[in-house]
């Protein structure tokens, strides 16, 4: 027992746990997510378990992720061996002391492996469905990458350590002065040396720790400081690699997998945050203080600007930018241009019901699609794909608007583009399951492969649209991503959807989103909306307005508002925190959007204003209205009460309790008003129908990610098949005939 305590291996291992704490936290994060912890909820899991390249989960994928996993378990030897080895000094007598000290060090990092390859093959049987010689060729490809980059730096050590004799031979000159230096005893006690009683010299052969008393602490200490300056050389090489890959990544062949590429961004952090530790010892922590305010300042005056913007609109011109304030926004939205945009929309509602025979009143359909990433963005596309085959496109002819959040709007937004296409005659049948594979397409490598390389390495690379500049992260890595997936079907402005709109050939869509400084609600759409931007009181009691919502094409007319790529309309609604950057606006101040689902995931409160507001048109013009939802949750789906509570609970709940029910309170609201809204049709004429995808098994529903697994997709599918999803088409079907 006292010789395994004191060997070297268990001594370093609890070497970690008592100093530099913080380079744990790199592994703990890493054992986390592949564990379906940390980042779960994103499908971080996916980007170690399921890696791809060039769209497929390759054994060339695999390859690459082993090769990066290589790179950041050398990058923590490196940095511990810079920071222990001190303590350690019978190393220095040894032949290839880096060497010995990544054997004895490697306990951490090979049960990470061990535990990514068991990982790795449970998710690709159960998860992606892959066939076992499938499984196995992953994994050879993971180990293969893995031994590549081991020996590779294996190698340059070894080279390193003649290449250290040699100096040490040239400064002490010869054998006689060399040895008389060496073994000259040290008048410093050294007070960090920790006791080994043993070491492993290779993973067979263990060997008694020599005792290094006898010899002189500085001529250890100067082995070292050759190692280290090999070591240093290795964490620039990353960064280096880091640089290279950010130029690259417009180009398919070198955008590596998300995994790969987050491993050689932590790789280069442990090898920073080491040699920062290292070097500035105990001045680590005021250093960082001081460099933290100097990066605020910089941010407060803008010498670092990082904001992302909103592409195809024009921010040059500061002077021609809105001011955002109360008074402004009450002087800009007033009840004259509100009335104007009534009429403008109640024209494009005399053409759409002149398409139906003048003796036959039809169904007028709105459409509301709730947030949740690919998963709604999939779901949402299935329902509409069942709705036009039942109806033979009635469905799509009878809607007059669309609103919905985040995922959902990803889905409703290529299909219209589908429709829009067959509409025109081109050879595209929008019910074809082969846009499933479409819109379900990855998009979670290329946002977190940005985030670890460009938007921390290389944040100042911009691209043109015009004369316009525009900064190349996570967000532009999204939309670049997404155009790719859905064949650049939505590689359009949102002009490019006014004039079809304008005749009723589509339904109009609004992309939401919600306004950071104020909570106002941003509607973005081709057509003027500023009629829902306030509540119109029947029995008006105050002499302003009360704006709760901002047209984004009429406030921002002077900054190209009809140039705003789809894309970026989609992702300004679809911007989960911290997954995508929020969009700055270009107005004074200057304001952020993010997600809708923050303010309504579900659409309904822009809709419902859209009915109030043409509340007497559609009773005389329409025999009645179809609410229909697209949601992909149940509905009023609340967490059971716990019978118990634990101290956790009691301590965090009331932190955590609006989050945690943040989508079930919505519900209960929303219910509320459309409640109220029955009221002002004649009965039976507001029909509301749910369609809700339920999941299978609820431990095996798809998660709200970026990424969605093979099994994930076949149980979207197959939810369309489920008897309350059933009853759903056929009250529709019923209600429209």
């Amino acid at each position: 027992m006292f010789k395994f305590y004191y060997s070297f291996p268990i001594q370093l291992l609890l070497l970690h746990f008592r100093k530099y704490q913080v380079l744990l936290i790199f592994w703990a994060i890493l054992y986390s997510t592949i564990f379906g912890g940390f980042a779960k909820v994103f499908g971080g899991d996916a980007l170690y378990l399921a890696p791809e390249y060039l769209g497929d989960v390759s054994f060339y994928s695999t390859t690459m992720l082993g090769m990066a996993t290589a790179a950041f378990t050398m990058s923590w030897h490196i940095t511990t061996f810079i920071l222990h080895t001190g303590r350690f000094k019978f190393l220095a007598t040894t032949s290839q002391p880096f060497f010995k000290y990544c054997l004895n060090n490697s306990i951490i990092p090979f049960g990470f492996v061990f535990c990514l390859l068991l990982r790795l093959a449970q998710y690709q049987a159960f998860q992606e469905l892959n066939s076992v010689p499938g499984i196995l060729l992953l994994m050879e490809g993971f180990v293969c990458g893995y031994l590549i980059i081991i020996f590779f730096c294996f190698f340059y050590f070894f080279n390193a350590d003649k290449n250290i004799g040699r100096r040490l031979e040239k400064k002490f000159g010869n054998p006689r002065n060399f040895l008389r230096t060496v073994l000259k005893p040290s008048q410093e006690p050294d007070e960090n040396a920790l006791p080994v009683h043993n070491y492993f010299t290779s993973p067979w052969r263990i060997r008694r720790a020599r005792n290094v008393k006898h010899y002189n602490k500085h001529y250890l200490d100067n082995i070292f400081k050759q190692h280290h300056f090999a070591a240093m050389i290795t964490v620039g090489c990353a960064l280096v690699l880091l640089v290279i890959l950010s130029y690259l990544m417009d180009y398919a062949a070198f955008r590596l997998p998300a995994g790969a590429s987050v491993m050689i961004f932590f790789a280069f952090l442990i090898g920073v945050a080491g040699a920062y530790a290292y070097l500035l010892q105990s001045w680590a922590i005021p250093m960082a203080l001081v460099l933290l305010f100097a990066l605020n300042w910089m941010v407060k005056n803008d010498w670092v600007d990082s904001r992302n913007k909103a592409y195809g609109m024009n921010y040059r011109n500061k002077d021609a930018r809105p001011e955002y304030s109360v008074p402004h926004l009450q002087r800009f939205f007033t009840e004259e241009r509100s009335e104007a945009d009534k009429q403008h929309t109640l024209a494009i509602l005399e053409k759409w019901r002149a398409q139906f025979p003048a003796d036959e009143k039809p169904k007028l359909i709105v459409v509301n699609t709730s947030g949740g990433g690919t998963r709604s963005a999939l779901w949402t596309l299935c329902v509409l794909q069942r709705l036009d085959s039942l109806l033979q496109f009635g469905f799509s002819k009878r809607t007059t608007v669309i609103t919905g959040a985040s995922g959902g709007m990803m889905g409703v937004t290529y299909y219209r583009e589908l429709y829009l296409r067959h509409l025109q005659n081109q050879p595209v049948d929008p019910r074809d399951t082969i846009w499933r594979a479409k819109i379900s397409g990855d998009l979670l490598n290329a946002v977190f492969g940005s985030l670890s390389v460009n938007d921390f390495i290389t944040p100042f690379r911009q691209f043109r649209i015009g004369d316009n500049k525009y900064g190349r992260d996570r967000g532009y890595a999204f939309e670049m991503q997404f155009n790719i997936n859905t064949g650049d079907a939505l590689a359009k402005t949102i002009g490019d959807y006014a004039q079809p709109e304008r005749d009723a050939i589509i339904p109009m869509l609004i992309w939401n989103a919600t306004i950071n400084a104020d909570g106002r609600r941003l509607m973005i759409s081709p057509q003027p909306i500023s009629y829902l931007c306030a509540a119109d009181y029947l029995y008006p009691n105050r002499n302003v307005r009360d704006i709760d919502g901002v047209d984004f094409s009429q406030f921002f007319h002077a900054q190209n508002p009809m140039q705003l790529r789809v894309s970026s309309a989609i992702r300004m609604c679809a911007t989960f925190p911290y997954v995508l950057p929020n969009v700055f606006l270009p107005s004074k101040p200057i304001v952020d959007v993010m997600d809708a689902g923050i303010r309504d995931n579900f659409g309904q409160e822009t809709t419902l204003r859209y009915l109030y507001t043409f509340r007497e048109w559609i009773n005389d013009n329409t025999s009645g209205i179809i609410f229909v939802q697209i949601r992909d949750t149940r509905k009023n789906d609340v967490h059971p009460v716990k019978a118990h509570k634990d101290l956790s609970d009691l301590l965090f709940e009331p932190l955590f309790s609006m989050q945690t029910h943040w989508s079930a309170m919505q519900d209960f609201h929303q219910d509320h008003l459309i409640n109220y809204m029955e009221g002002y049709f004649e009965k039976d004429r507001f029909q509301r129908i749910i369609f809700q995808y339920v999941p299978q098994s609820d431990d095996k529903a798809a998660a709200l990610s970026l990424h969605l697994t093979s099994r994930e997709k076949l149980d979207i599918g197959r939810a369309l098949d489920n008897p309350a999803n059933q009853s759903a088409f056929q009250l529709l079907l019923q209600t429209v005939k």
